[in-house]
């Protein structure tokens, strides 16, 4: 958890705002939207 708070921060400082990935974890940061690209 403590990589993917890293790499949600990282995101954040840079202004972004949408993660696409097929990992679920990263909801629950906020300020993060992820979109899972494997789903239809």
């Amino acid at each position: 958890m403590v990589h993917d708070a890293r790499v949600a921060a990282l995101c954040r400082h840079h202004g972004v705002r949408e993660l696409w990935i097929a990992d679920r974890d990263f909801g629950r940061f906020p300020g993060l939207k992820v979109r899972n690209p494997l789903a239809g």
